[in-house]
């Protein structure tokens, strides 16, 4: 299966979810992501250019509300404010580190995206 093949894919999937209403992310996998694009930022080149994180993120955005003019989720924000202050807290502990990224956050976008965070 090519990468293209692989994007339409997980396009249909997405939208079959969505039209059955049924989650294509937990949200708990939701708030990560956006905590670590929030902390770490989401304007990394091979951020932008991963088409199935790109989708991710517009999934979240919708299913959660994280869009001008709506009011996100309350779990989902909760959820992202305590993961927000856990990379903060670990990075400023860990300042000078190697690494100032927890394990989870690594684990996450290697095994969902094949990207390396950097930090």
């Amino acid at each position: 299966m090519t990468t293209e093949q692989a994007t339409t894919l997980q396009e249909q999937w997405i939208s079959a979810c969505e039209s059955i209403d049924i989650p294509y992310i937990t949200r708990d996998t939701a708030a990560r992501i956006f905590a670590i694009v929030y902390v770490h930022g989401g304007g990394e080149e091979e951020m932008v250019l991963n088409r199935k994180f790109t989708n991710d993120v517009k999934y979240i955005q919708r299913r959660f509300g994280i869009q001008g003019g709506c009011v996100p989720e309350a779990e989902f924000a909760s959820l992202l404010q305590g993961y927000v202050r856990e990379l903060e807290d670990y990075m400023h502990e860990h300042l000078h580190d190697e690494s100032s990224i927890p394990e989870w956050a690594h684990r996450l976008m290697k095994e969902r995206y094949g990207m390396k965070l950097h930090g």
